[in-house]
């Protein structure tokens, strides 16, 4: 069986420091960036990567443009793929073991983008689904093309959310609007996410990239420790570290368990298909 994931030619994920900008783009386009265990082991890396790295004063998350569209982000765990949600093990690792491991790297991510002493924009050119949706809202700012469709889509998939999103939208958009995307599961527009205040701005596709790139030039402008400083008053202000950790570890936990049990009735299902099948 071919392996879908990104060749040693094309890495799953793509870093670059432009003008003081660190960028940070998710490299799998043919699965629209759906996240596996390699690119969230490499998202994980990057992003830690980039809160070091003293050349870059601010961040941007992106996705690489899928053929045929102007731009991407990410559309959530790659179930089919063999990434967040897909039975069995990967690479002989227990699964158990490789549960733990993402959830760890779902926590840190997320928490390092969103805490990070420097400012992150997620440019959505593309779906912002899943995992991705709750990425886009671990960034301090998110601009989005027209193309841009935002959705939890958890449920639909037997799970119940990861990266913090529960939390950090809740923060964003309020209790009410935050409990009818995750409920719902409704699609988004870019123009009604703008509506929500769940985006900052939004753009023509064959404009995102330079808009996004102009807002942090701005912030680039602004000396560092300043930068810092501003960043650290916020995360104080917008709740205690504590009841973050508390949040998404216990995402995590029922992450994992929704999982399980959804991977305990594909079992079922193809088992009773199998006794039919014999009948």
């Amino acid at each position: 069986m071919s392996d879908e994931s990104a060749t040693p030619s094309a890495p799953v994920i793509l870093t670059e420091v432009v003008d003081r900008i660190g960028i940070i783009t998710l490299n799998r386009p043919e699965r629209r960036n759906a996240l596996n265990g390699e690119l969230m082991g490499a998202l994980h890396d990057a992003v830690l990567q980039m809160a070091a790295d003293p050349e870059a004063k601010v961040v941007i998350l992106t996705g690489a443009a899928p053929e045929g569209m102007h731009g991407g982000f990410c559309s959530g765990g790659d179930v089919k793929g063999g990434g967040r949600g897909a039975p069995g093990s990967e690479k002989g690792v227990p699964r158990d073991a490789l549960e733990g491991d993402l959830a760890r790297h779902d926590e840190h991510a997320s928490m390092l983008l969103h805490q990070m002493p420097k400012p992150t924009i997620a440019m959505v050119g593309g779906p912002a689904v899943g995992a991705g949706f709750s990425l886009a809202a671990a960034c301090d700012l998110r601009y989005a093309s027209t193309d841009a469709v935002f959705a939890a889509n958890f449920m639909p998939n037997g799970l119940s959310g990861d990266y913090g999103g529960t939390f950090l939208w809740t923060q964003i958009v309020g209790t009410a609007r935050a409990r009818q995307m995750y409920l719902l599961n409704d699609k988004i527009s870019a123009e009604q996410a703008l509506e929500w205040g769940m985006v900052h701005g939004v753009l023509p596709p064959d404009q995102l990239r330079e808009y996004t790139l102009d807002i942090a030039r701005r912030m680039v402008r602004t000396p560092a420790e300043l930068l810092e400083l501003v960043k650290d008053n916020l995360n104080q202000a917008e709740d205690e570290v504590g009841r973050r950790r508390f949040l998404l570890a216990n995402e995590a936990h029922n992450q994992s368990e929704a999982a399980r049990k959804m991977a305990a009735r594909m079992a079922a299902k193809q088992a009773q298909q199998a006794q039919q099948q014999q009948e």
